[in-house]
């Protein structure tokens, strides 16, 4: 039930192949904290701002934690958790 909605979601939002299964194999939210299922994952750097749907790029968040990361930006989100901040900074670098 879980695998076919998130396919279905990733078809109609027409999210790549790589996109879709790295939320079937990413299905708890990444705040070591956090016993959450993930929502639909993240982009460090939006699609629109040349963002690719890979494994990089995206980060397994619920949705309250995928509500702040919109709401404070990755560098104050990144300060809250401090074991994400490699991967973030990587991220936002490698595609500047």
């Amino acid at each position: 039930m879980i695998t076919e909605a998130i396919m279905n979601h990733c078809r109609k939002h027409k999210y790549s192949k790589e996109y879709m299964v790295f939320w079937l194999r990413n299905t708890r939210c990444e705040i070591p904290s956090c016993p959450k299922w993930a929502a639909a994952p993240h982009h460090i750097r939006s699609r629109g701002a040349g963002g690719k749907d890979n494994s990089e790029n995206l980060l397994a968040l619920c949705t309250n934690h995928h509500t702040e990361i919109h709401q404070y930006g990755w560098q104050s989100f990144a300060f809250l958790y401090p074991s994400l901040l490699d991967r973030l900074e990587a991220a936002k670098g490698a595609m500047a």
